[in-house]
């Protein structure tokens, strides 16, 4: 049962990062990415955009279903 809620975990995680990858390359990820650029110019604060949530969203799945899969129980 752990073994396939790991292997959910990865599929998962693979998921949110193709979403991730498509929010970037979408026309709305262009200026959001081009405002966030703008805002930390102006300010220096940093400003993430969402589809850098997602990559992070995604990598802390997969790295959850690797870390599940390879523990013993």
């Amino acid at each position: 049962m752990n073994k396939i809620i790991a292997l959910v975990l990865i599929i998962a995680g693979i998921y949110v990062c193709y979403l991730g990858n498509s929010r970037r390359n979408s026309v709305a990820g262009s200026v959001a990415n081009a405002t966030a650029t703008v805002a930390n110019k102006f300010d220096g604060e940093p400003h993430v955009t969402n589809a850098t949530w997602y990559f992070v969203g995604g990598g802390i799945l997969i790295v959850a279903g690797a870390f599940s899969l390879t523990r013993r129980s």
